[in-house]
């Protein structure tokens, strides 16, 4: 399949997934929602070629094997970085759960979904994904040109929504949802790339009253009472500068 033949395909698929679905709707062969990717520090070459071809870090087992074989995380060579390269490309394509895990991935950090296996959408990546120098970095480059589509402004439009929840634990307003509107048509941005925005503004300065909401969201669904602004500025000091989602600030508050 060409990478022309599949992007007509997706486009037609939009017609028949419920991708602008709310966040937390019941989605027509979609398990809604997003495990965390990229939590694992990235800690050098192997490590990069991990996350190119497979969109995850490498462990600490892996890495070590392939120290014991000569390639060395700090240090590789040209001609190692090939090799290793082939290796890894070998071990995706020759693994339909490995390929299976790629592409849903890929559905993950582009869009914030996870899909059945059945789902059609994940059916045609997976075939996608098949060809032989197809990675993970290579098909969400493709399926960032798929979201700048005119035609598929509703799985923008839920791809902003969960980003949103996902971050800031609401919907956004209508500012800022034709603000990645635009931002996605003109850049490519994804959803990893809004729920990364959110979750860096929140904490910028001048944005505190964003994030006192937020942190009362926060306490709110966790059946605490609200927290009084001293309260919310101490958590404010205390955390620093560390990103989290919203799931994250209601685990951290736990402590105040």
């Amino acid at each position: 399949m060409t990478l022309t033949t599949a992007r007509r395909a997706l486009m037609a698929l939009t017609l028949l997934l419920p991708l602008g679905a709310p966040a937390h709707a019941d989605c027509f062969l979609i398990v809604c929602g997003l495990d965390t990717e990229g939590t694992m520090a990235k800690t050098g070459l192997v490590d990069d070629l991990y996350r190119e071809v497979f969109g995850r870090g490498s462990t600490l087992q892996e890495r070590s094997d392939w120290a014991k074989k000569g390639f060395r995380d700090s240090d590789l060579s040209g001609a190692q970085t090939t090799q290793l390269r082939a290796a890894l490309m070998a071990q995706l394509h020759g693994s339909a759960a490995e390929l299976a895990n790629v592409v849903t991935r890929v559905t993950q950090s582009s869009m914030g979904v996870r899909l059945s296996p059945n789902n059609p959408f994940f059916k045609l990546l997976t075939n996608l994904g098949a060809q032989p120098d197809s990675t993970y970095r290579s098909l969400v480059a493709f399926t960032r040109t798929y979201l700048q589509d005119a035609q598929v402004s509703g799985v923008r439009a839920a791809l902003i929504e969960r980003a949103y929840l996902d971050s800031l634990g609401r919907k956004p307003s209508s500012g800022d949802a034709a603000y990645w509107q635009a931002q996605i048509v003109q850049t490519g941005a994804n959803y990893a790339d809004v729920l990364r925005a959110a979750e860096e503004w929140v904490l910028s300065a001048g944005n505190e009253a964003e994030f006192a909401a937020l942190i009362r969201r926060a306490f709110q669904l966790s059946g605490r009472p609200q927290p009084s602004m001293e309260k919310i500025a101490q958590i404010r000091v205390r955390s620093g500068a560390a990103l989290r989602s919203f799931d994250g600030w209601k685990t951290y508050i736990r402590t105040f």
